[in-house]
């Protein structure tokens, strides 16, 4: 472990650069149903015709009902699909997954699939918030930053709640004008 500031800063620069570098070689895999990587809305929405009788795997906004149109977003800008042989039954506005046959450049034949209604994308984001804001205080409340060494160091007692929203009233410590 690095004891001096100069060293952890030079260690985390190093990783920085080291996830930039990577993570565009990496982070996506190619096309390879074998492995369980169909193509998406990227690959087939550029070049359908390839995909055609193929299984894909896309996911949208839902636009109309019936038949069932989602808006998709492509490398090449948003695009609409229609899926077709479904028992998926959402509203406009909802999202929905699905895992089919690509039988034309604008329609996907549904083996399955699934809906996330628009109160559920709400709910979610409002859960990861709260929970965001859980691990923020639980931080603040048992560790410090020690500026000098550029570190985090776990404090002796854990401070309340209170003592985290106490504002100041003075600068200058215990001195009386």
């Amino acid at each position: 472990m690095l004891h001096t500031a100069n060293g952890r800063i030079f260690v985390i620069l190093l990783l920085l650069t080291g996830l930039a570098v990577l993570c565009p070689l990496y982070a996506q895999q190619p096309v390879n149903p074998e492995l369980g990587v169909y193509p998406d809305d990227d690959e087939f929405g550029e070049t359908p015709e390839q995909y055609i009788g193929d299984t894909v795997v896309t996911g949208g906004i839902v636009q109309q009902v019936s038949p069932l149109v989602i808006k998709i977003e492509t490398t090449q800008g948003p695009r609409e699909l229609m899926i077709v042989d479904t028992a998926l039954r959402p509203e406009v506005g909802d999202k929905v997954r699905v895992f089919g046959i690509l039988t034309a450049a604008g329609t996907v034949r549904s083996l399955n699939g699934f809906v996330v209604p628009r109160t559920g994308r709400w709910y979610a984001w409002g859960i990861s918030f709260l929970a965001g804001l859980w691990v923020l205080t639980r931080l603040i409340q048992h560790w410090t930053v020690d500026w000098t060494r550029i570190r985090f160091q776990r404090r002796e007692t854990p401070i309340s709640l209170r003592d985290v929203c106490r504002i100041p009233t003075s600068l200058g410590g215990n001195q009386d004008a």
